[in-house]
């Protein structure tokens, strides 16, 4: 039986998803039983962003590994959750993962405590956001925003976080969500 919860951090790029959790990982670093998880995506490495890059063989080859507790394709890349995160989650911790919109069915389907963290802003900041990342074309960015507005997040599972102003109010009100799920673990 699993006692832990997942705390699943989504919404459009842009939004300050990996900031929020960078917040939150900062403040609560010396606490075992909040547990960060660090991606594997198809890409290579690149700062704001902490995952372990991997080329298309071999995370398809984790795949079939069984290596992913979730994992899915967007914006011509490959993400993937470990399977680690099950063990963490069978000893009670709090894990806290950046996912996907497209994939909350799957994830609740497998995950019945999951919390899903809606971290939304204005378009006009999320294109601030991504053009000053430098990662990708205009064009590239117009399409992944185009994207962003397909996907609705709702459900009695869901807290939505605006993260249009400050990172502080917002990175606040994440680390208050996780300390409030720590104490409710055993």
């Amino acid at each position: 039986m699993v006692s832990g919860r997942l705390i699943l951090v989504v919404g459009p790029s842009g939004a300050g998803k990996d900031t929020l959790i960078d917040y939150a990982r900062d403040r609560l670093r010396d606490d075992p039983r909040v547990r960060f998880v660090r991606r594997i995506i198809s890409r290579p490495a690149s700062p704001g962003e902490d995952h372990e890059p991997v080329d298309q063989e071999a995370f398809d080859r984790c795949v079939l590994e069984g290596g992913f507790s979730l994992h899915w394709q967007a914006h011509g890349l490959s993400y993937g959750v470990p399977s680690q995160i099950d063990h963490w989650l069978e000893r009670g911790n709090v894990v806290v993962a950046n996912g996907s919109r497209a994939i909350l069915a799957d994830a609740r389907l497998r995950y019945p405590q999951l919390i899903v963290v809606n971290v939304t802003a204005p378009m006009d900041i999320l294109a601030k956001r991504l053009v000053e990342r430098g990662r990708e074309s205009l064009e590239s960015v117009r399409q992944r925003l185009m994207r962003g507005e397909q996907h609705s997040v709702e459900g009695p599972d869901v807290v939505h976080i605006d993260n249009s102003g400050r990172q502080e109010i917002a990175g606040e009100r994440v680390l208050g969500l996780l300390t409030a799920y720590v104490g409710e673990t055993p």
